[in-house]
């Protein structure tokens, strides 16, 4: 069985190719390159690479967020096209559960913009706690209540300078991103909850960020 999976919900665009046979998984493709949030085309390219070398998947997988908006509605959507096209059955798995900690329990986070960040405990592929917003300090204590490793889905900012320098001090955070290969060996478990018949939504902690047109602006302070 191979599985085609990919992961846009960071400032790293994953795709991989992952074969499994008798409880085995081999990469048999994996391509990690930087992207933008408002440009998905590194994963599209990697998706035509992946596909080229490897052939038509069995299955398909993708990572729900959180994480970027448009990120997410890309690979989301790339995700359903090829599972439609080729009549294949698509897996939908949080991205935190593909950050490579230590099965013993890690804490995610990652930047919810807007000045929130999200958080959540893993272990062994699982979340011991549910992804969940708070502020930059109330996350940055939260994490440090165990003394477990704490990885970030990317760039924290203020995350890393809180006003309590002593409370970061005795803490170390290492920047990751969710890896594709890792959400497919979590579909090849065949958890039921996983696969979706339709187009799944993304993770997402609260409503998107859209910026309203500058006409649209223009003719809401004409109009007071």
């Amino acid at each position: 069985m191979r599985i085609l999976a990919l992961d846009s919900s960071s400032p790293v665009a994953s795709v991989a190719v992952v074969s499994f046979h008798d409880g085995a998984a081999k990469i048999l493709f994996e391509e990690n390159t930087p992207h933008a949030r408002s440009d998905s085309s590194a994963l599209f390219h990697a998706l035509e690479a992946a596909v080229s070398a490897c052939g038509k998947p069995d299955a398909l997988c993708v990572g729900l967020g959180p994480g970027s908006y448009n990120g997410l509605r890309a690979g989301i959507a790339a995700a359903r096209g090829f599972a439609t096209a080729l009549t294949l059955p698509l897996h939908a798995i949080p991205s935190p559960l593909a950050l490579p900690g230590p099965d013993s329990g890690f804490w995610a986070v990652g930047d919810a913009r807007g000045g929130h960040y999200w958080i959540a405990r893993i272990s062994k592929g699982h979340f011991l706690e549910e992804p969940r917003l708070l502020l930059p300090g109330d996350a940055l204590a939260h994490a440090s209540t165990q003394d477990i490793p704490i990885l970030s889905a990317g760039p924290l900012g203020e995350f890393l300078n809180p006003v309590d320098s002593g409370l970061q001090a005795s803490m170390e955070v290492t920047i990751a991103t969710p890896g594709a290969h890792r959400l497919a060996i979590l579909a090849e478990k065949k958890d039921p909850s996983y696969l979706v018949p339709l187009t799944p939504e993304p993770l997402y902690l609260k409503p998107p960020h859209i910026t309203a047109p500058k006409e649209a602006l223009i003719k809401s302070h004409e109009g007071r």
